[in-house]
């Protein structure tokens, strides 16, 4: 028998070596599909019919394609993460879209597709009118933004109904604009960019789960839907300037696209109580919408005024303390609607507003120093200010934001925070003279100094020097 030159046998090698690749492929596809399934979105774990929604590094978290059960009620994701059927594409010729983006009050949390406002104003209005449900629970301005531009507009809407507001407005535990840096840089790094390559393996995903995935599943992010969550750092997911810029960012887009806007300013159940008066969390918010929809000459839709006109109950309108009842979602599916009918018929609805330039903003309840950007260099300090001074180091700084919390060494939440745009010095305010500790976060790091007290009762602190890269709080 007449032996294989060694080219030969090397091919041949490679071709029964791929092919048996490919046939172990094949057999797991086949036998472990229900491990491949949970890969893609991890099982989530019960917690009061909340839904738990799986990591992305552009979006934060998204929903899985599917079928899901929430609160009794059967929700639909189609094949681009959204509520509802899986729309037609491209666009039919003489249909009309409107696309809604904003959070679980949106996207109607606890109630069925058909009842949510915007699906009801879209029967209303005629076949030809149909509803996008681009809203997601927990979204704020700068998650839908990226959902826009990464698949929503495939849907090519005609206008577009904002209203995000609450998860911007909500204090939590992280900060929106640092975490999509983090997350985003990640996406960018060669350890990602292997993960992509081999996910692609069937052989790859079911190890992945086995190994990895199914030990942190229930550990996967759990939205919560409170405004001013119990565990927060006193800082805004979202700040308040950079909200009233995101606003403009997606008026900004929907003129890109051709597509109108109509902003939807939302309710909680405080808005309907009696003798409930005063300035809440949400006012600055609210103005801010109120604004933009006056810049830009677009309908806004007052739910607040819509709800106590409405003179029904507060159980009646809510399910809890912010989300609309099947009720509340008709009475905002048919304001959209009085604002939309000359649209349906072919009328411009926005005009050209009123021109102002954007403003600065003051928020007055964000705990701690009134900026919402990264700070650069060093603040001046007041002469009498009761302030801790000093340096931060981090020689392995990748650029991400660095925040200095102060806290009350008796136990509480945030007194005073700034933010740090890269490692220097730093001057941190803390108005009253009391005892205070210090923690440090970058990224999704925490360092903990709360072991060392400052007696600030007794005069500002000086020369501290925060080494990152060591862990550890000195003073020169």
């Amino acid at each position: 028998m007449r032996r294989l030159s060694l080219p030969r046998r090397l091919l041949y090698g490679a071709v029964t070596t791929m092919g048996l690749l490919l046939l172990v492929e094949s057999a797991v596809r086949m036998l472990y599909r229900a491990e491949l399934k949970a890969w893609a979105s991890p099982p989530p774990a019960h917690h009061e019919g909340a839904p738990t929604l799986r990591g992305n590094p552009y979006l934060l978290f998204e929903f899985a394609p599917g079928i899901r059960h929430e609160q009794g009620v059967e929700v639909r994701i189609n094949s681009l993460g959204l509520r509802g059927a899986e729309p037609v594409l491209p666009k039919p010729d003489g249909v009309r879209r409107i696309l809604t983006t904003g959070d679980s009050s949106v996207f109607g949390f606890g109630v069925r597709e058909e009842a949510v406002f915007s699906a009801v104003a879209a029967e209303q209005l005629g076949e030809e009118v149909e509803a996008i449900n681009a809203s997601i629970p927990g979204y704020s301005s700068y998650q839908s933004i990226n959902l826009l531009r990464l698949r929503a507009l495939k849907t090519d809407p005609d206008l577009i109904v904002i209203g995000n507001i609450w998860s911007d407005n909500n204090f939590d535990s992280f900060v929106d604009r640092d975490l999509l840096a983090t997350t985003t840089g990640y996406e960018r790094s060669p350890t990602a960019r292997l993960q992509r390559i081999l996910s692609g393996s069937a052989v790859y995903r079911v190890a992945d789960w086995k190994l990895r995935v199914r030990a942190r599943s229930k550990k996967i992010r759990t939205v919560s839907w409170q405004v001013g969550s119990q565990q927060h750092i006193g800082l805004r997911r979202v700040a308040i300037n950079d909200y009233a810029k995101n606003l403009e960012i997606l008026a900004g887009i929907a003129d890109e696209v051709g597509a109108e806007i109509v902003f939807l300013l939302l309710a909680n159940e405080e808005d309907v109580r009696t003798h409930v008066g005063g300035e809440k969390a949400w006012t600055p918010y609210r103005e801010v919408m109120r604004q933009a929809a006056a810049r830009h000459g677009a309908p806004i839709i007052e739910v607040p005024e819509l709800f106590r006109d409405s003179g029904l109950s507060k159980d009646a309108l809510f399910l809890d303390e912010m989300h609309p009842t099947v009720a509340g979602h008709r009475l905002m599916g048919e304001a959209l609607v009085a604002v939309l009918t000359p649209w349906a018929a072919g009328t411009v609805i926005n005009t050209k507003g009123d021109g102002s330039a954007l403003p600065t903003y003051t928020d007055r309840f964000v705990q701690g120093s009134p900026q919402t950007g990264p700070v650069t260099g060093l603040q001046t300090a007041s002469a009498d200010g009761i302030r801790i001074q000093g340096m931060l180091k981090h020689t392995a700084s990748t650029g991400e934001p660095i925040t200095i919390e102060a806290h009350p060494a008796e136990g509480g939440g945030v007194l005073r925070s700034i933010v740090l745009d890269r490692p220097g010095q730093f001057v941190l305010q803390i108005g009253a003279p009391r005892k205070v500790v210090l923690m440090v976060r970058c990224g999704q790091e925490v360092l903990d100094l709360t072991d060392t007290v400052f007696a600030l009762d007794q005069g500002p602190a000086g020369s501290i020097v925060i080494d990152l890269d060591a862990g550890a709080l000195h003073q020169q």
